[in-house]
């Protein structure tokens, strides 16, 4: 008997594209390794793992930055959320 489990992993707001998207990478590769032990603390095996789908997007945001010696400004900027859904599929082990 096979189980289907979705991943939806998801990074805070980075700086730069790279910077989310590595996070999210590090995020899902902690994510999988953990949904793995679970199964097969439970006798199960990974058979596959797909990737549904996975995006970065561009979120406006506000800094706010200092400008002279007690002064701010808030400053219009970009940051980047990553995001990736993995559907993970596990069968019986058959020893």
């Amino acid at each position: 008997m096979s189980r289907i489990e979705t991943v939806y992993v998801v990074s805070e707001p980075q700086p730069t594209v790279e910077d989310s998207v590595r996070e999210l990478a590090q995020r899902l590769d902690k994510n999988l390794k953990d949904l793995v032990t679970v199964f097969q603390e439970a006798g199960e095996q990974l058979w596959t793992a797909e990737p549904a789908s996975h995006t970065v997007t561009p979120v406006p945001f506000t800094e706010r930055r200092p400008t002279g010696l007690i002064g701010h400004e808030n400053v219009q900027v970009t940051r980047y959320i990553a995001s990736a859904l993995v559907m993970v599929s596990f069968q019986k082990r058959i020893d």
